[in-house]
């Protein structure tokens, strides 16, 4: 248990840092090959010196390990769904591009700079054919970090405890503003009013309460309209927020911003629920 804590206390750590170690290992890997296989063909000594292999191939994994935030952030856009993936496959095309944009700039970049200190030049040749060429590696390693971080997420959320609702009986009426959460073996009693934000996870929605968070088996969908007779109101796909918790709301109207909770998180608000979200607070 104090092992899953510890972890827990410093996922993000974690997750950085196997991203970082995988593709380390992989630029070592990659390097080393090339110099395998000029050896195999009979080119030996190789037509470069020993050390370019390993700046090409470390280059293109830091900018990569670089654009992590990106990515997650592409994960929690507005734009962006597991389950309508084909529906925004164009989206999907674009952030790949830039994905791929960013990757070669800086790439090359650093590249210059090291044959540079190295006293050498460096050409990456022709960027229309050169951009093409590390497009179709950048696309798969764009949709690989997808899949990491989001598995990443998932794991997270099953070490912190899978919670399910129990139902309470009908003729407990003092329960009516609490629910019964299971989680990590231990049920607990939660106000319906500590409640300061909801996300949702997959097949989960997240309550956040405070530093506490509890997945509960549920469509956002289908958990908003549950809460809908409380002062709740949805402010994105993904999120929804206690009215009691909101502090202000940055977006003109009818447009997207975000909403700022009392406890300085912020949350994305798309246009589609800013009016109704405003609607509610003004009621």
């Amino acid at each position: 248990m104090e092992h899953h804590q510890h972890f827990l206390r410093h996922e993000k750590k974690y997750l950085i840092g196997f991203i970082v170690a995988f593709f380390l290992i992989n630029s070592i890997v990659l390097a080393t090959s090339v110099l395998m296989e000029q050896k195999a063909a009979g080119n030996w000594p190789a037509p470069f010196a020993l050390w370019e292999p390993f700046v090409w191939e470390i280059s293109s994994s830091l900018m990569i390990v670089a654009l992590i935030p990106f990515v997650a952030w592409v994960i929690d856009s507005d734009k962006f769904s597991w389950v309508n993936l084909w529906s925004n496959l164009l989206n999907f095309v674009l952030w790949s591009v830039l994905f791929s944009a960013i990757h070669v700039i800086g790439m090359v970049a650093m590249r210059e700079l090291v044959y540079w200190l190295m006293g050498s030049d460096y050409r990456f040749g022709s960027w229309s054919v050169g951009f093409v060429y590390e497009y179709r590696k950048d696309a798969i390693s764009f949709f690989l970090l997808l899949i990491i971080i989001q598995g990443y997420r998932s794991i997270v959320l099953r070490l912190r405890g899978e919670a399910s609702l129990v139902q309470q009986g009908e003729d407990d009426p003092q329960r009516s503003d609490r629910i019964l959460v299971k989680k990590l073996g231990t049920e607990f009693i939660i106000k319906l009013d500590d409640i300061q934000w909801v996300e949702s996870a997959g097949n989960y929605v997240n309550l956040h309460l405070g530093d506490r968070v509890y997945p509960v088996r549920n469509t956002m969908a289908k958990f908003m309209n549950e809460m809908n007779e409380r002062d709740f109101a949805r402010t994105h796909r993904s999120y929804g927020v206690s009215l009691d918790f909101v502090q202000a709301i940055e977006a003109p109207p009818g447009q997207s911003g975000e909403v700022l909770l009392k406890n300085g998180r912020r949350l994305p608000l798309s246009k589609r629920y800013n009016a109704d979200l405003r609607t509610k607070l003004s009621v």
